[in-house]
């Protein structure tokens, strides 16, 4: 997420923790106001705080990793160097490009012949993509091209840094292949949302053992025993960006005690959707006095991540863990991720058509 520089700020902020209330539990929507305008707002409320990130430290803002080496120390000098000079990079770039020639001008941008390291890394419509990125990729202005970079610089990266560099350039050039066999169009700043629910997927299946899996046996709806209540969650992505959330709750005789459904402008992530209904659920579930809660939904990779908690850091992870600080409102939580809520979906893909 790219924030903007407020333009009258009423809020003087040093530090991010400011933003975040006196107990450093959930975020100080009336700074925020005060700094941001509505949209940026919701998309910063949209993912809890974790406090389970540890504390402030001291880092080296030149490096990916916060620390300070002579060789990062170097690389900031020779660009202020270059400045000063006013290197044309362009020369420098055409110096190590490849003997073969590409005839077709880039099928995203249109502005320069198509190489592999233009395709994707270095095209224009891709820039977005490295603005996102959930590593500092920002070594590659100094390469000419995608072997060069990976020589050079790859040695210092841990293994999750190269992961998502070859699941995000993959998925660059799935998306350049659509646009360019079937006129399809994806939007850049999908790109890193699927880079990291790839990336959780894998980390999930390697915290988890197949052996202990349960997996469903049916998908016909069951009354919760005595003394739970059965909360059945969903969420649906609208088209036009962000989503609608919805669940309702059940006792042991079949009896609906409450409903809930609204619509949100932000995230444009199925899997972050599926994560805040569960949460919105919970919280329908303590308002009517519910202590003893099943919760069922049709997102398998979220309930999975809130059954087997892991340490990947991501946007999907700190959701999780929001719900599992709030499932402690409770005596019992169940969790269970396989049943088709098709009422549900079927009220939420009406919401759609309005």
């Amino acid at each position: 997420m790219v924030l903007t520089q407020p333009s009258n700020p009423t809020v003087v902020v040093d530090k991010v923790s400011d933003l975040l209330t006196v107990d450093g539990v959930e975020w100080d929507v009336e700074k925020l106001h005060g700094l941001f305008n509505e949209e940026v707002c919701n998309q910063i409320v949209s993912i809890p705080p974790d406090r389970e990130q540890g504390g402030d430290r001291w880092v080296w803002e030149h490096d990916n990793k916060g620390v300070y080496t002579v060789k990062t120390r170097y690389r900031n000098a020779m660009l202020d160097e270059w400045s000063l000079f006013n290197v044309d990079c362009e020369s420098v770039k055409n110096f190590w490009k490849r003997w073969m020639r590409i005839d077709e001008n880039c099928v995203m941008c249109n502005n320069a012949p198509e190489d592999v390291y233009h395709a994707v890394i270095d095209c224009p419509d891709l820039q977005y993509m490295w603005v996102e990125a959930i590593f500092d990729y920002n070594s590659r202005v100094y390469h000419a091209n995608a072997l060069e970079w990976l020589v050079v610089e790859v040695r210092e990266w841990k293994d999750k840094e190269l992961a998502a560099l070859a699941i995000v350039t993959y998925y660059a050039w799935e998306r350049r292949n659509k646009k360019k066999f079937s006129n399809e169009f994806i939007r850049v700043e999908e790109l890193w949302s699927r880079v990291e629910r790839a990336m959780d997927e894998t980390q999930l299946a390697l915290c988890s053992v197949d052996s202990c899996r349960e997996y469903p046996v049916g998908s016909e709806w069951g009354k919760p025993a005595h003394p739970f209540v059965k909360v059945n969650v969903d969420a649906a992505l609208k088209k036009e960006g962000g989503g609608v959330l919805g669940g309702l709750i059940h006792d042991e005789d079949g009896c609906c005690l409450g409903v809930y459904m609204n619509a949100i402008s932000y995230p444009n992530d199925p899997i972050k959707l599926e994560a805040m209904v569960v949460k919105q659920g919970l919280e329908l579930a303590l308002k009517v006095g519910c202590k003893n809660v099943i919760v069922e939904g049709d997102a398998m990779l979220v309930m999975e991540f809130l059954k087997m908690p892991c340490g990947q850091s991501s946007s999907l992870n700190a959701l999780c863990r929001d719900v599992l600080r709030f499932c402690n409102n409770f005596e019992h939580v169940v969790l269970i991720g396989f049943l088709e809520l098709v009422i549900l979906q079927l009220i939420l893909f009406a919401e759609l058509l309005r």
